[in-house]
């Protein structure tokens, strides 16, 4: 139930202004990643950053991202979430500016980690924000634009930066990647304070420091070594840090009960799990952003294997981000009675399109075809992202909105981090030492078949997510 004193202290047309000012935390940071994506040959040419380096200016910031976003959660539930929202976007702002004018590698990588941390407080409280701006009969419209703002991140950041990289503006090169997040940030700094109110926090609120070294700890042991293995060849220490990563899983557990018991207020509420829609949809969000490693091999595909260069890899994803704008826009016209059917839909015809995307790539079918399969494959998921975000936090209350986002947005950066690590590995161990476009097809499609396999297992288990209120 939203927060009744926000609702009737201000006007819908205030409370949508708020919206559109937190919606920054969350298309702000998915628009560096699209960006970034396409800059790293630059990038790695421009500071002779080696193929290891490379790989964890990427894999840095979504592993930084995804530990983080739990705790992000639950700091903006007890010390307000327009606060931590404005400390994320400062940090983020400043970390880019950081990024921008980076003179090696190491620097840039720290810089990075810092921005995933800063994205990780930012992107909770939209969600959260929406449970409080908005009415019941309001939040379906809102969540689609919250996906429509994802989708187009995607078109936006893969086609700017293929753009800003090939401009070369002011001699900068891939360095405006970065620095294009700073105007963008400074403008949300100086509105957010005066549009955006407070909500959430609590009378002295006490931060469950051990609930949080020892969850960010399990998810570092889990999500790093996955990013990096491949990098590392899979040695000793990246295995026994995944070898860790259930121990200091069912540690979190055990301290948070024993915290509970305490009287404290734990990290991760237990009875947040006992909430059947919430549990059952954490396992549809952890697959169902395993078709992240597609943007990433399908640009190496390209620029790889097909000798295209940045702006074109940029251009040939467009239709992808197009639907997945136009995807969540049409689903807030459907009658409501039949929006519980839109995540079955949505997800049918994103299968579908990646099922004819790998098929054309397998086929070297590079034509019309292969982009109108793209874009049948974003829409569908514009489609069924937001009804499976309802479908997820629907039955959380109002004062732990904040957390659920941010265990929710983790678990989908957790499906991200784990299929781009387990993807790559299939895709290069196909490739082998293949540099032909024949050979990099192949690795795509193969590698596409094992995500279109994940989304099956989503979509069969957000069908059997229940659809009644539980608590």
């Amino acid at each position: 139930m939203a927060d009744t004193v926000l609702l009737t202290a201000m006007t819908p047309g205030r409370r949508r202004l708020a919206f559109y000012l937190l919606l920054l935390g969350a298309f702000v940071p998915s628009l560096n990643m699209f960006i970034v994506t396409i800059a790293l040959p630059a990038i790695r040419e421009g500071l002779a950053a080696s193929p290891a380096e490379t790989g964890l200016i990427i894999s840095g910031y979504s592993s930084a991202y995804a530990v983080f976003l739990i705790t992000g959660g639950r700091l903006g539930d007890l010390f307000g979430r327009r606060l931590i929202f404005l400390v994320g976007m400062a940090g983020f702002t400043l970390s880019a500016l950081v990024c921008g004018t980076a003179p090696d590698a190491e620097t840039l990588l720290a810089a990075r980690v810092a921005q995933g941390v800063s994205a990780a407080l930012t992107a909770p409280q939209v969600l959260a924000g929406i449970r409080t701006l908005f009415t019941p009969a309001e939040i379906p419209w809102a969540l689609n634009i919250y996906g429509t703002g994802l989708g187009v991140a995607v078109a936006v950041g893969q086609l700017l930066g293929g753009l800003l990289v090939a401009a070369d503006l002011w001699g900068l090169g891939w360095r405006t990647a970065f620095l294009v997040n700073v105007p963008v940030g400074l403008f949300a700094l100086a509105v957010a304070p005066f549009y955006v109110p407070e909500s959430g926090g609590r009378d002295r609120p006490r931060l469950d420091l051990g609930g949080v070294l020892l969850l960010s700890t399990a998810l570092a042991s889990l999500v790093v070594p996955l990013s990096m293995g491949r990098q590392r060849q899979w040695d000793a220490p990246v295995l026994v840090a995944l070898a860790a990563s259930p121990f200091l899983g069912f540690a979190f557990f055990a301290f948070e009960r024993w915290f509970l018991r305490r009287g404290g207020m734990p990290l991760l509420q237990a009875s947040l799990l006992r909430v059947r829609s919430f549990r059952q949809g954490l396992l549809v969000a952890l697959l169902f952003f395993f078709t992240s490693p597609f943007y990433i091999f399908f640009s190496i595909y390209l620029q790889a294997g097909l000798g295209e260069g940045p702006l074109a890899a940029g251009l040939a994803v467009l239709p992808y981000g197009i639907a997945n704008f136009v995807g969540p826009m049409l689903a807030t016209r459907v009658p409501a009675r039949w929006r519980p059917w839109l995540f079955g839909v949505g997800m049918a015809l994103e299968l579908v399109g990646y099922a004819a995307t790998a098929l054309c790539v397998a086929t070297a079918s590079i034509g019309w075809l292969l982009f109108a399969m793209i874009f049948v494959a974003g829409f569908g998921q514009g489609v069924a992202m937001p009804e499976m975000i309802h479908a997820i936090l629907r039955d959380i209350p109002d004062e732990h909105t904040g957390l659920a986002a941010g265990t929710m947005n983790s678990t989908l950066q957790l499906g991200a981090a784990i299929s781009v690590a387990a993807v790559g590995s299939l895709f290069f161990a196909v490739l082998g030492n293949g540099t032909s476009a024949t050979d990099y097809g192949n690795a795509l499609a193969i590698s596409m078949a094992a995500q279109i396999a994940a989304l099956t297992l989503s979509m069969v288990l957000g069908l059997w997510t229940p659809r009644r209120r539980r608590i």
